[in-house]
């Protein structure tokens, strides 16, 4: 091996702490840990990544430059700008278009959708709309809009499923590891350092949790998806046991990289893990959480791309000023409208009183009280739908809810913890993790 690849093996394992048991100066500082990331586990000395895979790909890294730098989230990044020509970024050029007008790039745009599993459905009555709940259950699925370029990617949130706000922007470079938040209607920008990514989608923070090795296994042909061939790829941490379906497709580049950099990151894999390479992108993958649980990733349409515009790939934006803070204070939210909620039932049907109705509080007069007494967000499943996410101490009253009995499930947006589905009436009320928070005033 020659020195200069002595030395950059050298710089990443300084820049990601891989390499040795303690912490350099220039390592990502953790933020105060949410319930979250405390109840991940410590890094497992002994998952190993696949030798030869992981040579193949430093060798890879090593030839074509220097390591990508870990961003900070106490740190600014200076202004990005990938309509300037890059190693890989490509320019398509109008000579009719007006030459001050921004260049656009080639790259992908794909939309996508997460779906996790265990899910309890509504009951069996025939009140019950079933109309009315696939209709619900559509406009609260999770759904994400991508573009990639050849060293960028940004994933944008398209629904409302998720506890981010619709339009929140999540970019990505690939000469740096992490990723820039960018929060709608705002004229600022945040950092997510490496290991982020799993609170931000869960709980909207940017804890960082502890990342361990990956342990990385070719199975074979996956499923054919949009014309494309894809290979299975397993991917083992001590948070996750994953299956990629990855296609190779023609000027991707490195945009799906980047792509599968991000998924990695939910599962706490370290962003080197050797995933994807040039030309790759993730099609589909299923996460199945070693707690108890799966999230599925599944991209549902792309199309190749010649006119993406080079500011909408930046990361960050000339634009936008660096905020260290974390997120806009979360308290709960309702996902759906009160003619939406409503429609679960054709008619009300009278019932008595839920006795799970908190003795402590009166009975509600109408809808349902949810409320979450644990340290940790949740989102609450009714009928096989996700209809509010509650932060911790919060509470939310549906009071569109008709009078009757529904199903209720109190989960994590990643599915990686849930509760046994509840019978409740309405009205009444749901306390989740009052046994544990103990009595309230």
């Amino acid at each position: 091996m020659s020195g200069a690849r002595v030395a950059w093996l050298a710089v990443l394992c300084g820049s990601l702490g891989a390499c040795r048991g303690g912490a350099s100066a220039g390592d990502v500082p953790d933020a105060a840990a949410s319930p979250q990331a405390k109840a991940e586990p410590a890094p497992l000395a002994n998952v190993p990544t696949n030798a030869a895979t992981t040579v193949a790909a430093l060798t890879s890294y090593a030839d074509s430059g220097p390591a990508p730098l870990p961003m900070r989230a106490d740190r600014e990044i200076a202004s990005d700008q990938p309509s300037e020509r890059s190693a890989k970024d490509t320019l398509v050029k109008d000579a009719a278009r007006d030459p001050s007008h921004e260049p656009s790039l080639s790259g992908y745009s794909l939309q996508a959708v997460l779906r996790v599993s265990d899910v309890a459905g509504p009951p069996k009555a025939g009140e019950v709309s079933d109309k009315a709940l696939e209709a619900a259950k559509k406009k609260t699925e999770p759904h994400l809009s991508i573009d990639t370029s050849q060293t960028r990617a940004r994933i944008a949130i398209a629904s409302s499923g998720f506890v981010m706000p619709q339009g929140t922007e999540i970019r990505a470079r690939l000469d740096r590891y992490g990723h820039v938040l960018l929060w709608p209607h705002e004229s600022t920008y945040r950092v997510v350092a490496p290991g982020a990514l799993r609170a931000l989608f869960g709980e909207r923070r940017l804890d960082v949790a502890p990342m361990a090795g990956a342990e990385i296994a070719p199975v074979g042909d996956g499923a054919r998806r949009f014309n494309y061939r894809t290979r299975k790829v397993e991917v083992t941490t001590r948070a996750a046991k994953a299956t990629f379906e990855i296609a190779s497709i023609a000027g991707a580049g490195e945009g799906g990289t980047l792509l599968c950099r991000a998924l990695l990151d939910l599962m706490n894999a370290p962003p080197s893990t050797p995933l994807c390479q040039a030309d790759d992108m993730p099609l589909h993958a299923d996460l199945h959480w070693t707690t108890k649980g799966a999230i599925a990733f599944d991209v549902v349409s792309i199309v190749r791309r010649t006119d993406l515009a080079s500011s909408q790939l930046a990361a960050p934006p000339a634009a936008l000023a660096f905020v260290p803070s974390p997120p806009p204070p979360l308290n709960s939210e309702t996902m759906l409208t009160r003619p939406e909620l409503a429609a679960f039932r054709i008619s009300p049907v009278e019932v008595p009183v839920s006795a799970d109705v908190d003795a402590r509080a009166p009975a509600p007069d109408s809808g349902l009280i949810l409320v979450n007494s644990s340290d940790q967000l949740r989102f609450a499943w009714i009928d096989g739908v996700p209809v509010a996410w509650i932060a911790p101490g919060a509470r939310e009253q549906l009071t569109a809810l008709q009078r009757g009995r529904y199903v209720l499930q109190w989960r994590t947006f990643l599915g990686d913890a849930f509760e046994a589905p509840q019978n409740v009436t309405v009205p009444g009320m749901s306390d989740f993790g009052a046994q544990d928070a103990g009595a309230r005033p």
